[in-house]
């Protein structure tokens, strides 16, 4: 059901601004709020009113939680599922498009291509009061939080993505997003240049519509979850600078022996106001911003090498293999280890190939030693591509080619999804 507000056309600046430039109309915007409902749109003179129950920002909808989901890229295995959590800016404050207002207009859609591949990307609107709540539970919403929790582990769980793999990100509005509800849920953070104190957006008149329906100073609300939280301080990193004068000061009151505040030491030819300082500090570090967003995003899946192998693959009889659409291949300390993807089986070869050093010639006798980590329940294809010649892997085969044989293969036919062998040798021996 949609509700209309009208202003008298003197008084009307067509805008948000409308509600700030007199007081009845300001105090009857409370009311709105209060009410559980929101501006949705404008026309001569009239603001429309819906509840935020039935309000629709054209993206999906989540207990009341409005969020965009974009996919990777692309839908091949590279590595381990990955998921940033975007809070988004505030940056179109006196839109009368409630989306705009809670969603902003920044919304990096060229993120999903500088990030880790198998990256999902999560943007939450600031579904709340009028124009948003910094992503916080109010009167009229009690457990905005919580819902937002829920999503964000309702996301995870849908793509099998971890929490060791889960970055919170946001700037100035959104990066107070982030930085709250990284620590409720212990996710790692970038928060740009958040805004802990909101006193400058109110001083003159009340920007973002919150009234007094949510806190001024953030700081205290934040510091008690910096006590309770299993994160690191590296895992919750603030990037600000000193030239931000109306971010950087509060961001010195939090507890900074639980966070990693980077104070970037930059200058600012521009500086007109104190908000454009702040949009400064935000807008000119993007590259860096991407860079800490992918040193977390890969820190899962890199090993810090520190042992030399203690295996030879240069005293094995066979080449290792090539690629397959079907195994993930690793070559670790322990041996090459094996192991059968969730592909479905296509058009692709399925046999996964290792080419011998030297073929095995018709009719002579051979024994083959493949050491694994424990007796499989495997057969290995000895083969040219034209004949194939079944044998169980053991760790003394005796085999008798009928035709030359180049390849040894494994079929991934005959492997269950997550089956693993590690082999740790190969051998062949001619008889004589």
């Amino acid at each position: 059901m949609t509700e209309y507000f009208q202003v008298l056309p003197e008084k009307d600046l067509k805008s948000m601004d409308t509600f700030l430039e007199n007081w009845d109309y300001y105090e009857a915007l409370k009311k709105i709020a209060l009410d559980n409902k929101t501006i949705v749109g404008y026309k001569n003179h009239k603001y429309s009113v819906q509840s935020w129950e039935v309000a629709d920002l054209g993206m999906s909808k989540f207990n009341g939680v409005h969020y965009f989901l974009e996919k990777p890229l692309e839908n091949e295995q590279y590595l381990t599922n990955k998921l940033i959590v975007f809070f988004m800016p505030a940056d179109k404050m006196n839109a009368t498009d409630t989306k705009l207002r809670t969603f902003g207009n920044s919304h990096w859609d060229s993120l999903s291509g500088s990030v880790a591949k198998n990256t999902y990307i999560l943007r939450i609107a600031d579904s709340n009061l009028i124009s948003g709540s910094y992503y916080q539970s109010t009167k009229n919403f009690p457990d905005f939080e919580e819902k937002i929790q829920q999503l964000i582990k309702k996301i995870a769980q849908e793509h099998d993505i971890i929490t060791d793999n889960i970055v919170c990100y946001g700037n100035s509005r959104g990066a107070t997003g982030a930085l709250y509800h990284g620590l409720l849920g212990n996710y790692k953070v970038l928060a740009a240049d958040p805004v802990i104190d909101r006193r400058a957006w109110v001083e003159v008149k009340d920007m973002q519509h919150m009234f007094d329906l949510v806190d001024y100073n953030f700081a205290p609300k934040i510091n008690r979850l910096l006590e309770n939280t299993a994160l690191k301080p590296n895992k919750i990193k603030i990037l600000t600078s000193d030239s931000a004068f109306i971010t950087y000061p509060f961001i010195k009151q939090l507890n900074l022996s639980k966070v990693t505040v980077m104070n970037l030491q930059m200058s600012n030819p521009y500086m007109t106001d104190l908000f454009l300082s702040h949009a400064i500090v935000i807008g000119k570090t993007i590259p860096l911003q991407l860079s800490i967003i992918n040193e977390m995003l890969y820190e899962t899946d890199i090993i810090v090498e520190q042992n030399q192998y203690l295996i030879n693959t240069d005293d094995w009889d066979a080449f290792l293999p090539w690629n397959s659409a079907y195994f993930d291949l690793h070559l670790t300390c322990e041996g090459l280890i094996i192991q059968r993807n969730s592909n479905q089986i296509g058009e692709e070869n399925v046999l996964l190939n290792f080419m011998l050093k030297s073929p095995m010639n018709v009719n002579d006798q051979y024994k083959i030693n493949i050491q694994t980590d424990e007796l499989q329940k495997q057969f290995v294809y000895f083969h040219d591509n034209i004949i194939f010649e079944e044998i169980k892997v053991d760790k003394n085969i005796k085999f008798s080619p009928k035709k030359q044989v180049q390849y040894l293969g494994f079929n991934a036919l005959f492997w269950k999804s997550n089956e693993k062998l590690t082999i740790k040798s190969i051998k062949i021996i001619k008889k004589k």
